[in-house]
């Protein structure tokens, strides 16, 4: 029959969930594929065909069930399985195929303050060198156009983080025991405490310490377009190193390099400011009533 995971990081994009998944899958009472995001969920059964710069980040998503089963083939008996895909938050039809398959599951949502999530996307699109508009208010004026276009999600940036309604759909099908919902503060101001109680949340051992000291992930604007393109984008160097070196190595030497090219916390135009917070500040005032919780830091 297959295994299938018994919890979800579903979420949000650029709100730390690559380092909760690094993180969790330290703990050997729970096995996380080593291919992270594979967004079954967000497209099961569907035939992907987006356009634009990094479409292959969604054209190659696992779509079927017998492969994303296979995914959880290596679980030792008796592990907590789960797995994280941002994209899960975002996209419409996910939470009624979730609860299809696993309907029991356990889920976790990181939120990010919407405005900084935005903006973080956007540094996150110029570090893989896949946004070719330099200037986030540009960018944002561009979205419409890119998403009728058949653009990936990633680049509806001020679409992104709108999770009131997002958890809505979740809030509809399951019981919000089920979900743990917390915030990238969180995660910032006490990492070791949020992660046990994630692991408690999903019902691993929680004895457990990761070793939090890799922060991966991070986003920026690149120093050397050139050095980010040789890091991001396939040449015949890198080519050969895939060849000799295993992924996840890899990508955590890549990710290091990128890092010492990358500026970081980047100044917001005040026009792009302006727009996220025309679009994004009622989407707050829906959250904190839905999730009970004052997000008044997010409305500075």
């Amino acid at each position: 029959m297959g295994r299938l995971p018994d919890f979800l990081i579903i979420g949000a994009a650029r709100s730390g969930t690559t380092a909760v998944y690094s993180y969790l899958r330290q703990n050997p009472s729970i096995f996380m594929p080593r291919a992270k995001e594979p967004n079954f969920f967000a497209y099961e059964g569907e035939a992907l065909d987006y356009k634009g710069p990094g479409a292959d980040y969604i054209n190659n998503s696992i779509t079927r069930l017998d492969a994303y089963k296979a995914l959880f083939a290596g679980a030792p008996e008796g592990a907590v399985s789960g797995e994280a895909s941002p994209l899960y938050l975002y996209a419409p039809r996910a939470p009624e195929r979730i609860h299809a398959h696993v309907p029991q599951v356990r889920m976790v949502a990181i939120l990010r303050n919407p405005i900084d999530q935005a903006l973080s996307h956007f540094h996150y699109a110029l570090k893989q060198r896949i946004e070719p508009i330099d200037d986030f208010t540009a960018a944002l004026q561009a979205e419409d156009k890119r998403l009728a276009d058949g653009w990936q999600p990633l680049f509806g940036y001020s679409r992104f983080p709108r999770y009131a309604a997002q958890l809505e759909r979740y809030f509809k099908l399951f019981d919000r025991d089920q979900i743990l919902v917390r915030t990238y503060e969180d995660l910032q101001t006490a990492p070791g405490d949020l992660i046990d109680e994630i692991t408690g949340f999903i019902g691993a051992d929680t004895s457990f310490r990761p070793d939090m000291s890799y922060q991966p992930n991070a986003g920026g604007v690149p120093r050397s377009k050139f050095f980010q393109d040789f890091l991001m984008k396939p040449n015949p160097v890198t080519g050969l190193i895939a060849k000799v070196m295993p992924q996840e190595m890899r990508l955590k030497i890549r990710d290091r390099l990128s890092g010492l090219n990358i500026r970081r916390d980047p100044a917001m135009p005040p026009e792009a400011r302006q727009i996220l917070r025309d679009r994004l500040l009622p989407e707050i005032d829906r959250l904190e009533t839905l999730i009970e919780r004052d997000l008044s830091v997010w409305k500075v």
